[in-house]
């Protein structure tokens, strides 16, 4: 399957990510520690019901086509269909005319996944993409968790994380108006009271001078 296939990512341990001859990408996930969660519910499985549960509700993801187990080299292994676009953050450096608005609409969508109990917890901009009809989408979705209820404050919050870390995310939504960003979030989102949706904001504020 991987003969002349090209390597997209790797660390120490071995490839990571690769494109096969026929435009499909395979993702390997190795056991990270003795002790692990992943022991009983593996990141390759956690991968396929990521985008099970974001087809769901029609936000669109990659296309999972086969999931293996590759024991010579202690390996799971998830095989997809690529999501067809382009990254926030590659649009962003680009400087393209619309970053500015899809940032607002991207704080719709942000409220929008935490209001349907989805808790994506490597939603930073590389991984949050615009496909070719203008539809936000979501990729490398191994780390994404959810509930049949509405998300709580505390994790909204907390969800804010993987962005903040980022410096040149972080820095778009302060050039944007982090502000506005949040207004926004608070209008689209199912945060009824005015003292939830302040409890929210000032939650989230503090969260970003501490990420400075």
């Amino acid at each position: 399957m991987i003969k002349d296939a090209q390597v997209l990512t790797k660390d120490t341990y071995g490839d990571k990510v690769i494109k096969l001859k026929d435009g499909r990408i395979a993702k390997l996930f190795r056991l990270k520690r003795i002790m692990s969660s992943a022991l009983l519910w593996p990141y390759a499985k956690r991968f396929v019901r990521g985008a099970e549960i974001l087809k769901k509700y029609n936000i669109p993801t990659v296309s999972v086509t086969d999931l293996f187990k590759v024991p010579s080299i202690k390996r799971d292994m998830v095989v997809y269909q690529p999501l067809k676009g382009r990254s926030l953050r590659d649009l962003i450096k680009e400087n393209n005319k619309n970053v500015s608005k899809l940032i607002l609409e991207f704080a719709s969508f942000f409220a929008n996944l935490h209001d349907k109990g989805i808790y994506f917890r490597a939603i930073h901009f590389n991984n949050v993409f615009i496909t070719e009809k203008g539809k936000f989408g979501l990729i490398d979705i191994s780390d994404l968790y959810y509930s049949f209820m509405p998300l709580i404050i505390s994790k909204r919050v907390r969800n804010f994380k993987p962005i903040f870390h980022y410096k040149e995310d972080r820095e778009a939504l302060d050039f944007f108006s982090l502000d506005k960003f949040l207004d926004i979030y608070c209008k689209s989102s199912r945060l009824k009271s005015k003292r939830k949706k302040e409890r929210f904001k000032q939650n989230v504020l503090k969260l970003h001078r501490k990420s400075i």
